[in-house]
């Protein structure tokens, strides 16, 4: 939350403080903001995962847009382009952590909807149970539920109850 905050901030205090960049700099702007963009969608996919450290994640911000700019500074130096090369690499990153990123919101939402329409299935079937037992006079506790119907849970409680009997448990 205080990230977001933050975040927020600093992009309100960008759009409202007046700041050119001269074209010595821009490059090593540019590739500090791709590294830290790297470091973001990293974290992202840690939290999916539910890896996330807010240490770790700050740790790699940093060191991360230090390393990109003191590359372009070395790169400066030689007379090589470097930052091309950091933000290809750094890219690359961002396209890797997003599709892993795509890959288990979608995993989570299709299992969310799997599971919903398995449970709706089952109230349907409880509730046509239900309904055809008192229309017989039978009590729902006399019904027998099918295998298909049992939950984990169910099943777990049942192979309980059978064991008490056995040892003759309560």
């Amino acid at each position: 939350m205080i990230f977001a905050a933050a975040g927020l901030l600093g992009i309100l205090l960008g759009l409202l403080i007046p700041y050119n960049l001269s074209s010595a700099t821009l490059p090593y702007v540019a590739v500090a903001l791709v590294a830290a963009l790297d470091s973001v969608f990293g974290a992202l996919l840690a939290n999916l995962n539910k890896k996330f450290n807010s240490n770790v994640f700050m740790m790699g911000l940093v060191s991360n847009a230090i390393l990109a700019v003191l590359l372009t500074y070395v790169g400066d130096l030689l007379g090589i382009q470097l930052d091309f090369a950091a933000i290809v690499v750094f890219g690359v990153r961002i396209f890797n952590n997003m599709a892993a990123i795509r890959r288990i919101t979608f995993d989570i939402y299709f299992e969310k909807r799997t599971r919903e329409k398995e449970r709706l299935k089952r109230l349907a079937l409880k509730e046509a149970t239900t309904e055809s037992d008192i229309n017989e006079g039978e009590t729902p506790e006399e019904t027998e539920v099918s295998d298909e119907e049992k939950t984990p849970e169910a099943e777990e409680a049942g192979m309980e109850e059978t064991e008490n009997k056995k040892t003759g448990e309560k």
